[in-house]
């Protein structure tokens, strides 16, 4: 018997230069070229897994990038946080102390609001005090006061910001030459208020935010502006050379509102200085020295 020889298969591949060199003839056996192509197929399948890979790769390199990000971000939220808790306290214990101070109440009582009065013409002359000169007794008793009480210096105590309708601002700096007196002697005479002697020309500020419910003239107070602060306060600047606020006017705590003067019945330059509550006369000195201490 004759073996029958096995005829292996191969791919010509010729190759005719454009000069005149001899053409170059390659020959790849058939199994060879398959094996090429499945090497190829696996190279492909390699690289697009690869750069699948790779972009699954970069976006949770992304993600983890942006959550670092939100993570620190969240970490210095919670750290502002914490101040503001830390913050709040502290106002709360200065609050329970200003209001203390002033004799308001607990803090959950309820806030101070600046309220225009809805009948101004009747509201003024109902709690307008009928206040009589006190210039004689100033004149006896101003050199004794003046050597207690000294110069009046206003207070720069923070406390002022946090009761913005509470009248704690001293209108003005200067010696006190006659004290608030109720007169209960009969020897002596009512002083609703406070007189401080300053120089002619001299800013008068706004006790406290609120609303400008007079401004005008009176004969025994002169140049006369009676402020609301809401919650039954008011309070009265007198003897003013001239108003720099009109009625209705709205204004903050510590602002301008007239200057110093010497009208109405007065004998020297000085501000008269009232602050009354649901209709009664208070003592200044109780509130604008209220921060003195803290």
């Amino acid at each position: 018997m004759t073996k029958k020889n096995k005829h292996k298969k191969n791919i010509q591949v010729l190759i005719i230069p454009d000069d005149k060199d001899e053409p170059k003839a390659f020959s790849f056996p058939v199994a060879r070229l398959k094996f090429f192509k499945v090497l190829a197929v696996v190279l492909i399948i390699h690289i697009l897994v690869g750069i699948f890979s790779y972009y699954q790769f970069y976006r949770i390199y992304k993600k983890n990038v942006e959550l670092v990000e939100t993570n620190k971000i969240l970490g210095e939220n919670n750290k502002k946080i914490y101040q503001l808790a830390s913050a709040f306290s502290e106002l709360e214990n200065s609050q329970t102390k200003i209001r203390a101070a002033l004799g308001l109440g607990s803090i959950n009582s309820p806030q101070l609001m600046v309220e225009e009065p809805q009948e101004q013409q009747t509201l003024v002359p109902s709690v307008m005090p009928v206040v009589q000169s006190t210039q004689e007794e100033s004149n006896v008793s101003g050199e004794v006061i003046r050597e207690k009480l000294g110069f009046l210096k206003r207070s720069k105590s923070s406390f002022h910001d946090y009761e913005k309708s509470v009248p704690t601002f001293l209108p003005v700096e200067g010696i006190l030459t006659s004290d608030y007196d109720q007169g209960v002697q009969q020897s002596k005479r009512t002083h609703r208020g406070i007189d401080i002697a300053a120089a002619r020309g001299s800013f008068v500020h706004s006790a406290a935010d609120g609303i400008v419910v007079f401004a005008g003239w009176t004969y025994d107070l002169g140049n006369l502006l009676i402020l609301y602060h809401g919650s039954g306060f008011f309070t009265y600047y007198g003897h003013n050379q001239r108003l720099l606020v009109t009625r209705n006017s709205l204004v903050k705590k510590g602002d301008v509102i007239s200057l110093l003067g010497n009208s109405g019945h007065s004998s020297a330059p000085h501000l008269h200085f009232e602050i009354w509550k649901d209709g009664i006369p208070l003592d200044p000195k109780d509130y604008l020295f209220a921060f003195s201490g803290l």
